[in-house]
């Protein structure tokens, strides 16, 4: 039986899945391939995702290094 996911974690499994595609670390079809799905927090087919609400999640979870990944994508557009 699967473990029922809380929100947090969703939303925590769809910003790194996000990340992930973003800075083409993974695409889409590896991760189905790997976890059976992929949920996003957006839909990552627009040509401008949301990534300053990336950079804010990321923030918040103190996770610094791909705030600066993130960073470094705005700043060549």
């Amino acid at each position: 039986m699967p473990k029922e996911k809380y929100d947090y974690e969703i939303l925590d499994e769809a910003m790194n899945n996000a990340y992930e595609i973003i800075v083409n670390h993974k695409t889409f079809d590896t991760i189905i391939d790997e976890t059976g799905e992929c949920s996003l927090p957006f839909d990552i087919r627009e040509e401008e995702p949301d990534l300053t609400g990336m950079i804010e999640y990321f923030i918040e979870t103190e996770e610094y290094e791909k705030c600066a990944v993130l960073q470094k994508i705005i700043n060549k557009t």
